[in-house]
């Protein structure tokens, strides 16, 4: 496989589960102080179970210096385009250039649909 001459970097992908903030949160944490490259999140604003990835990805910012953040993938279905990027150009500013934006048109659209979009 290609690598396309850059580096190859590793993250992980954390649950942004609201049943356990602390452990999602800490999951984070552990993601810098381990050497990773990324942490990332899953952005399924329908699902009650799951902490909202802005504020999620906010909170992770502010309590890192160094790794980088990412919803793995916005759902654009929810998250009109220009607040999409507004929210991640402020808190890349926010962050020191921390944000790496993904994109995606949803693998569930029953439940966006059902929230309004």
């Amino acid at each position: 496989m290609p690598d396309y001459g850059r580096p190859i970097e590793f993250g992980t992908f954390i649950t942004p589960s609201a049943l356990e903030p602390e452990r999602t949160v800490e999951l984070a944490l552990a993601s810098e102080r381990s050497g990773l490259e990324f942490v990332t999140f899953q952005d399924h604003p329908y699902q009650p179970r799951f902490l909202d990835t802005w504020t999620l990805m906010s909170w992770v910012g502010a309590r890192t210096s160094r790794i980088r953040i990412s919803a793995n993938v916005h759902n654009l279905l929810l998250r009109p385009p220009a607040v999409l990027a507004r929210a991640a150009a402020s808190l890349d500013l926010l962050t020191g250039g921390r944000v790496v934006l993904g994109l995606g048109a949803g693998g569930f659209a029953p439940a966006a649909v059902a929230m309004g979009a």
